[in-house]
């Protein structure tokens, strides 16, 4: 039997611009530390930069393991040293977390070597610009965004079908973490998935989770509010006017995740409202556990893994009914139309004033976090090359 060798990217986990930590680098962490259970029968390599922040648990596990590590500073390195690593005495297996960094215009794997990646979403093709999504930024980003939804909305589509359709013709196998992305990747690209395996793993649970005996802190939480596709904007609005109708008033509003302060002048019942910068994940998750209700208003998502976290303490979630999310979480939490006000309002309300059973909610988060382990141990088998045929 041929030696099985792995490289693992873990470069793409690692800090982007000014984000430390991102949903696509904690899923990638979760996939290695299960993979690195199997450091004694087979060879891993694992790719990142040396020189840039990596979780002091990985260092560890790497250590701990034995595991080979390949400093570098592009995609394009990692390339390069699959092509080192190649022998041709091995099954060989890179894996990646992001396909999107990986264009068949920009890199090329070598023949021999089986490419497997996880496609999150297809978010810059379903959700490219925002009504509203000028007003989260500077001058510069109103007029940015402007272009982007009039004069250069063909253009900018065009750009993404290219870039996905590369991406995609890169790879073996594509592992989408939802049926509503599977399925979008057959609709946008119809000839080019005829010919990739495709399969459906929902994304994992983080590992290492802090845990805290829950409490009801009468505060509704929203977090990611910087970024105009989780739409906090509408969803700030829709709570301020329900307050000025004189519900609410006993509870505070936490909005995590840098929410601009040009925003923060517009609310009426300033009182109500906490702001907060990206906070620690012991502070979040202290949020999670202490909140009344969870408020995800969000206008796109390849699975939308935050509601989970509330639901690990039966809190009662408001989401939004688009993508990935109802395929997840099934009957266990409340929709909205996240860009009907009144709807998000009569949702809100209703959450407060109706909370959702423990029992239902510990069901479905149950029915998830079995699949999600089942789906987590299949993907290192598929990286093992244990069901090349599945």
């Amino acid at each position: 039997m041929k030696r099985k060798v792995i490289i693992f990217d873990l470069f793409s986990a690692q800090p982007k611009a000014e984000i430390k930590f991102h949903g696509g680098g904690e899923y990638i962490k979760t996939v290695f530390y299960r993979i690195s259970q199997y450091a004694a029968t087979a060879d891993i390599h694992v790719c990142y930069d040396t020189e840039v922040f990596i979780d002091q648990w990985i260092l560890n596990r790497i250590k701990e393991r034995k595991i080979t590590v390949h400093s570098v500073k592009s995609e394009k390195e990692i390339v390069k040293e699959i092509d080192r690593i190649e022998d041709s005495d091995a099954k060989v297996c890179f894996y990646t977390g992001m396909i999107y960094l990986y264009r068949s215009d920009q890199v090329k794997f070598p023949d021999r070597v089986r490419t497997i990646g996880t496609c999150h979403g297809l978010r810059t093709l379903e959700k490219p610009y925002e009504k509203y999504g000028y007003i989260y930024g500077t001058k510069k980003q109103y007029i940015k965004e402007f272009l982007r939804k009039t004069i250069c909305r063909n253009m900018l589509h065009k750009k993404y079908y290219t870039e996905f359709k590369n991406s995609l013709e890169n790879f073996d196998v594509v592992i989408t973490v939802s049926e509503h992305s599977a399925y979008a990747l057959k609709v946008h690209f119809p000839s080019i998935v005829e010919k990739i395996d495709i399969r459906v793993l929902y994304t994992p649970m983080k590992i290492a989770e802090i845990k805290y005996e829950p409490s009801d802190g009468k505060f509704i939480m929203m977090i990611s509010a910087d970024r105009w596709l989780k739409n906090a904007y509408r969803g700030v609005l829709a709570i301020d006017k329900l307050l000025e109708k004189g519900y609410l008033k006993e509870y505070k509003v936490k909005v995590y995740g840098n929410y601009p302060e040009t925003l923060r002048k517009k609310v009426k019942n300033r009182d109500n409202f906490e702001f907060y910068a990206y906070v620690d994940n012991d502070e979040l998750e202290k949020a999670y556990a202490n909140c009344s209700v969870f408020f995800y208003p969000t206008l796109n998502e390849g699975f939308g893994l935050p509601p989970m976290e509330a639901m690990k303490y039966a809190k009662t979630c408001v989401i939004s009914a688009v993508c990935s999310l109802p395929e997840v979480y099934g009957d266990a939490v409340y929709y909205c139309n996240p860009y009907d006000l009144q709807e998000i309002q009569n949702r809100l309300l209703q959450a407060v004033e109706k909370r959702i059973e423990e029992e239902k909610i510990y069901n479905r988060l149950s029915y998830v976090q079995k699949r999600q382990n089942d789906d987590l141990t299949s993907l290192c088998s598929l990286i093992l090359g244990e069901t090349d045929n599945g």
